[in-house]
């Protein structure tokens, strides 16, 4: 496992500064929780990273950041375990809390570490993009991440939603089913994502969706994975997506961001 890489007392140094691990080396079940997930996400990044060029620096940016846990662990990971430079971007609009991860960042010495109290609309990166990845971004944060990748021709795009309270889904034939919120929850990630792997196949990206962690560390765990290729639109690609849209009603917000052709620039 990569994680085995890492020296464990470093690692809870790491998750004290960051507030994940108490002074006394304890961890609550929510802080856990939190770890297991990003650990898993982590193996995720360095599973599309590991053959990249150590001839420049990774390039990242985490959209809808929030405390960044992850983007800590990412950055630790590369500075500190492969030892090679790497920048992170992270955007959130929480002003204060973009300043306290400043603060922490400035604490750690992780000088590779930029932090923007910006909507993710708003962000420009300015560079070659390596990644592009949310954790839990809410709601319409997912498209706006995922338009982020698109607009900055990211090598790779990786997403894990969270809620959609914007989107609102009903199906006639599926009635007996969407009666049920459990089950109408649990649809509404499962049409909005395969419509969003679908637009991202549009825009020459191939995709995949799965599991990257445990549903006991958390039940909305399933991530879009989508990789750069020149692909070109697929005529079938359209119509899966036209079949989803009429059957269900749903319009994701990511269809809006790329309404005006950003995948043929």
């Amino acid at each position: 496992m990569l994680i085995n890489k890492i020296n464990r007392e470093e690692l809870y140094d790491l998750f004290q500064v960051i507030k994940l691990q108490s002074r006394n080396a304890y961890i609550s079940k929510d802080n856990e929780v939190k770890i297991e997930q990003i650990i898993a996400y982590l193996e995720v990044i360095h599973s599309e990273l590991r053959k990249t060029s150590k001839k420049r620096p990774l390039v990242l940016i985490d959209s809808g950041a929030g405390n960044c846990y992850l983007s800590y662990l990412v950055y630790f990971f590369y500075a500190n375990i492969e030892k090679r430079p790497v920048r992170i971007h992270c955007i959130d609009t929480n002003e204060r809390l973009m300043k306290v991860n400043q603060e922490l960042a400035q604490r750690l010495n992780f000088s590779g570490m930029h932090f923007h109290a910006a909507d993710i609309d708003a962000y420009t990166a300015n560079e070659k993009v390596d990644v592009v990845y949310s954790l839990h971004a809410c709601d319409t944060a997912t498209d706006k991440s995922i338009y982020l990748g698109l607009r900055s021709k990211a090598k790779v795009i990786l997403s894990v939603s969270c809620c959609q309270h914007s989107l609102s889904m009903k199906s006639e034939r599926l009635k007996a089913i969407f009666r049920h919120k459990a089950f109408r929850d649990k649809a509404i990630m499962m049409v909005s994502d395969s419509m969003r792997a679908l637009l991202l196949e549009q825009c020459g990206y191939k995709v995949g969706i799965f599991d990257f962690v445990s549903s006991r560390y958390t039940e909305k765990n399933t991530m879009i994975r989508a990789r750069r290729t020149e692909l070109r639109r697929q005529l079938d690609i359209d119509k899966e997506y036209n079949v989803l849209q009429r059957e269900f009603g749903v319009q994701p917000y990511l269809e809006t961001l790329i309404a005006e052709n950003t995948c043929d620039e």
